[in-house]
């Protein structure tokens, strides 16, 4: 994160709800680490399946107004823009109404955390086949679960889906899988194809949140890689232009893992492109350097109140800007 949040208002529930478009709602999560996660909840009654795209931090303060766990929060917390209704309200004998699919869009813990309030028996993960060894192996190390000193979830990979994988396809609920490593490698996007929503992860985001209330830089681990990010920037760009010229239909919206949830697909995409060219060139200032995890880790902010900012291991930028020539 760039900065601190301001402090926050007691009284503000710590999770929250709005609703994204004709299917589908955005909880934003107001977690101890400040992360402030977006999770996606898409609703669908044919089949009888509720989408989340991640699961953020898992909960919140015992002592905080509207405590509890996301999935307590989902099936029993009236939402105001869905008839005052839960999105997935429990059965008078209290079996779920619908089940779920969690697809996880990379592995961080501010991701997964909530994935213990899902048992298996009424879930199903999906995640990246890019590099599952990057889930099965080390994975507290590489959820960051380790850094902020908390356990990994416990949880097992239903599906590891390839890239363009339909892991649902009719009337009701058409998803596809993008691999879109960078951020981690085993960052993933999907597109609702009757909504025409990209929902990309972590793999970038606006700065500041529509109240002002907090910042956050697009923050790569040391297992990022600005190489394989800016080859999977082109491949999101193709794919959103491929769509956007399908005749009669509005232009395809991004959705993202944190701050933003719904701009032109194409026009943040160019301009996060045009940033990272940017940045590898070394025309981007550096505000701010530290050690984290064992390297020098930086801070890129154009100068202004510029869309974006980025922080990561000054080592990503300087491989990729050997690999792309942009000379020393």
């Amino acid at each position: 994160m760039e900065s601190p949040s301001t402090t926050r208002e007691e009284s503000a529930p710590y999770f929250s709800c709005t609703r994204l478009n004709s299917t589908t709602f955005v909880i934003h999560e107001r977690d101890k680490w400040e992360e402030h996660p977006f999770i996606y909840v898409k609703i669908c009654d044919d089949p009888p399946v509720v989408v989340l795209s991640d699961t953020g931090c898992g909960g919140g303060r015992l002592d905080h107004p509207n405590f509890g766990n996301l999935r307590d929060f989902i099936e029993t917390y009236p939402i105001p823009e869905n008839g005052e209704t839960p999105l997935n309200p429990r059965k008078s004998n209290g079996e779920l109404s619908r089940t779920y699919s969690i697809i996880c869009t990379h592995c961080h813990y501010d991701h997964i955390l909530g994935l213990n309030h899902f048992p298996a028996a009424c879930s199903r993960v999906i995640a990246s086949s890019h590099d599952k060894s990057f889930i099965e192996q080390k994975l507290p190390e590489h959820s960051l679960c380790e850094s902020v000193g908390v356990p990994v979830p416990d949880y097992t990979v239903s599906i590891w889906a390839k890239d363009f994988e339909k892991i649902y396809s009719s009337p009701s609920l058409n998803l596809q899988i993008l691999h879109t490593p960078g951020h981690t490698p085993d960052e993933l996007a999907f597109y609702d194809q009757n909504e025409r929503h990209l929902f990309v992860g972590d793999s970038f985001y606006e700065r500041v949140a529509n109240d002002k209330s907090y910042e956050q830089a697009i923050i790569f681990p040391k297992e990022g890689n600005f190489i394989h990010y800016m080859q999977s920037l082109e491949k999101m760009l193709t794919f959103v232009n491929v769509r956007n010229a399908e005749a009669h239909k509005h232009p395809v919206k991004i959705g993202c893992g944190h701050v933003t949830s719904s701009v032109d697909g194409r026009d943040i995409l160019l301009a996060v492109k045009e940033l990272f060219l940017t940045i590898i060139a070394g025309k981007v200032p550096i505000v701010k350097t530290e050690e984290k995890r064992g390297e020098e880790f930086v801070f890129w902010k154009e100068v202004g109140d510029p869309r974006f900012s980025v922080a990561a291991p000054k080592r990503l930028m300087l491989d990729a800007r050997k690999a792309m020539g942009f000379g020393a």
